[in-house]
């Protein structure tokens, strides 16, 4: 685990972050083109950059870290709900 990493709180799999752009949360006709693609920008932040290079896991402190600003309050709230499956905690 890279030392940035050490003492995080959750940490989830970039995999599984990934597969959270495909769930309900945003899957819907309520976005705009540009919204859809300030989403995406920001979890592929997530999933392709920002990543733990040793073990491919996203670390943060806190789960709103990964939730895309844009998310309607219902969209949050499944977003997160989605989140919670995969995510582990660790200290």
């Amino acid at each position: 685990m890279e030392e940035k990493n050490k003492n995080k709180k959750y940490r989830i799999h970039s995999v599984d972050y990934e597969w959270a752009l495909h769930s309900d949360a945003i899957n819907n006709d309520s976005y705009t083109y540009w919204e859809i693609e300030s989403i995406v920008d920001f979890m592929t932040d997530w999933y392709c950059c920002d990543f733990d290079k040793t073990d491919a896991y996203d670390y943060v402190d806190d789960i709103e870290e990964l939730v895309p600003p844009e998310l309607t309050d219902s969209d949050r709230k499944r977003f997160i709900e989605y989140l919670n499956k995969y995510i582990e905690k660790m200290n």
